[in-house]
């Protein structure tokens, strides 16, 4: 029997724990014991905290596991990075995801790619680039995730808001790109990569862009799906994403211009990953994540079978209440609300609820 190493033990891992049981592996669970969803559904679970890197591969040397794994988050990316790297597993070197976390990097390697737009951008600390940079433009933190920190500056006026934490890192000042947002999802193995899904994206827009709503497959003229298709292998073997899932972020503009808005070295978050793409193909996307860390991936091919989405609950989407007290329609899958006053989100943590659906049409609320 094989053995896999699953890095963290949050919600976000849960589905590829379960995934690694249903493939008839051993699987490692390695997280800090508090608040670990993923200790049941595992047959081993070990407490040592995620950032103990070293103490992770000495046990894993120890057991001589097979592959290293984790899925939809930034840090144990990194972690699984590191401790495949020392055990000689498969996987994107450590210095690529270290790289990839940073936005300047991934903007001077993928700027001059044929076929993508070119985005102006500038780095430095907040006082330094908010008078300076053109207007308008999109200010994040250098390095982070899930929209955090993002504003939309139009003038000399607007208001940017940035968490403490945040405030005496480095962010990016980048043109701001009008248009449609979508995301990719891709399987890498070997430099070889695989597209699997396209999702369409409805955000708040500015000043902070959190999503609302994702919907799979995305709707696109053939040409612009062929575009996108194309441009993606190159934006990741630009960055040196060698293997494992990805999740990259584009906008497409009213002249079918494609610009990059941010390379994830993970499957997407927000249960693009781990729900929506088995919902709506037929491809079995943790399976495969897990057979790359394994060093077993084999190419398969990608069917749509249905529609799917989700439905994020805020003060943003209060028309979405009603759906939450009525009897579970056949096109729910699932579906969860918080209690309490609806969250005016200003990044992608703060979400009441969500509705995922899968349908044989889009389901629009």
């Amino acid at each position: 029997m094989k053995r896999i190493a699953i890095i963290g033990a949050s919600t976000g891992q849960l589905p590829l724990c379960k995934k690694a049981h249903e493939m008839g592996l051993e699987s490692y669970c390695f997280a800090w014991p508090k608040d670990a969803i993923c200790k049941e559904y595992v047959d081993h679970f070990i407490p040592i905290s995620i950032f103990e890197m070293d103490e992770i591969v000495r046990y894993c040397q120890e057991i001589n596991v097979d592959g290293v794994v984790s899925n939809a988050s930034e840090t144990t990316a990194l972690v699984v990075a590191y401790v495949a790297e020392k055990l000689g597993k498969q996987a994107t070197s450590y210095q690529a995801i270290l790289n990839i976390q940073n936005k300047e990097f991934v903007r001077q390697k993928t700027n001059g790619i044929e076929g993508l737009g070119h985005v102006r951008f500038t780095v430095g600390k907040l006082n330094d680039i908010i008078p300076t940079f053109p207007y308008p433009y999109v200010l994040k933190p250098l390095k982070g995730a899930s929209k955090k920190g993002v504003n939309f500056v139009s003038g000399i006026k607007s208001c940017i808001t940035v968490p403490d934490d945040l405030k005496d890192g480095l962010f990016m000042a980048e043109e701001y790109i009008s248009g449609q947002e979508y995301s990719i999802e891709s399987i890498s193995f070997n430099d070889r990569h695989d597209i699997i899904q396209i999702t369409e994206k409805v955000t708040t827009g500015a000043p902070h862009f959190v999503e609302l709503e994702h919907h799979q497959p995305a709707h696109l003229s053939p040409s612009i799906e062929k575009k996108i298709r194309n441009i993606i292998p190159p934006i990741l073997s630009s960055v040196n994403f060698s293997n494992g899932a990805s999740h990259i972020e584009i906008k497409v503009n009213d002249q079918g211009d494609v610009y990059l808005i941010e390379v994830n070295p993970r499957g997407g978050g927000d249960y693009i990953s781990n729900d929506l793409v088995s919902l709506s193909t037929d491809y079995d996307y943790l399976k495969q994540m897990i057979l790359v860390a394994l060093g077993e991936y084999n190419p398969v091919a990608v069917h749509h079978v249905a529609y799917a989405g989700i439905y994020f609950l805020s003060a943003y989407t209060k028309r979405l209440l009603p759906y939450f007290n009525i009897p579970l329609a056949n096109w729910m899958v699932r579906r969860e609300r918080k209690t309490g006053e609806l969250t005016v989100s200003s990044s992608n943590y703060d979400r009441d609820g969500f509705i995922i659906y899968c349908s044989d049409k889009k389901i629009v609320l």
